[in-house]
């Protein structure tokens, strides 16, 4: 078992609430661009070691939304076989569906399964947080050099825009812009299914955030804040410009891989009591738990 070294004093509660807070900032900046992960990258095509796992599977593969779809299913099974059973038996009930509704059935089951290994995924090797950023960076770099529509960022205007005044519009622009992200959803869900699964192996003991947390956590933020790239932007926000003409031909996608590139500049033990505090506050909360810290 691994214990890492904490030479900061302990946080206080506000700080804790504080630092995590700045995380989920970090987070949300980084989400406002999640819509164009999925572009295409190298396929799985026939890979033999996947094609291995399929046929090595106790319980039959059930009708998924894809590949991707597909690895986290057996990831799932490697951690919880009951959970796995229990999913196929959803997705059998259900019926046919399309595959957003599917994903949504999926995603639904996933969260329960996350809460309840959450104590795991809190000891799990910060090398796994790593993979699921690069993983990311790597993503929204890709988009950039394809120039996705969605990485303009006054697409997003135009969906504020059309919430209110054209409702029927925005639900149909609302599914193309969450369809990429299944993909890379299921590729997350078995990111963290493999760190849950090393923890069990490999489990490293950490205490709250502390102090120096916080203060890296905020360094890492307001460096992001003062990027180049970036404070045009907030000053022209703030000063109440006109956001769609602000964001036009602004590139999300950088944004966000410069969002990805500063959090990895984060100690590896900050990095590790973050992982374990958000962690704690999925497990007692689930999702509500970020969605209220987004809302203050």
């Amino acid at each position: 078992m691994t214990f890492d070294a904490r030479k900061a004093q302990k946080a206080p509660a506000s700080g804790q609430q504080n630092a995590l807070f700045a995380l989920i900032t970090l987070v949300v900046v980084c989400g406002a661009f999640f819509a164009v992960l999925s572009l295409p990258h190298k396929a799985a095509g026939h890979d033999s070691s996947r094609l291995t796992q399929v046929s090595a599977l106790e319980t039959s593969m059930p009708d998924l939304p894809g590949e991707a779809a597909e690895s986290y299913f057996i990831a799932l099974g490697r951690v919880d076989p009951k959970a796995q059973e229990d999913l196929s038996r959803k997705i059998a009930r259900a019926g046919k569906r399309d595959d957003e509704a599917l994903t949504q059935l999926i995603m639904a089951h996933a969260e329960k399964v996350l809460r309840d290994y959450a104590d795991e995924l809190g000891q799990a090797d910060t090398k796994h947080f790593d993979t699921l950023l690069d993983m990311t960076r790597t993503r929204l770099r890709q988009a950039a050099r394809k120039r996705s529509r969605w990485c303009n960022a006054a697409r997003y205007a135009d969906l504020a825009d059309m919430e209110f005044r054209q409702p029927a519009d925005f639900e149909l622009a609302m599914a193309e812009f969450k369809a990429p992200l299944k993909d890379y959803s299921f590729d997350v869900m078995a990111g963290l299914m493999i760190a849950i699964e090393d923890a069990r192996v490999h489990p490293v003991q950490r205490g709250t955030l502390t102090r120096a947390d916080e203060a890296a956590l905020q360094g890492v933020v307001m460096s992001l804040m003062a990027d180049p790239d970036v404070l045009p932007l907030m000053v022209s926000l703030r000063a109440g410009d006109d956001a769609k003409k602000t964001l036009n031909g602004v590139n999300v996608c950088n944004l966000g891989a410069t969002a990805v590139t500063a959090a990895k500049t984060l100690p590896q033990e900050t990095k590790g009591r973050l992982l374990a505090e958000a962690a704690r506050q999925f497990r007692d909360n689930g999702t509500s738990a970020f969605r209220t810290g987004v809302g203050f």
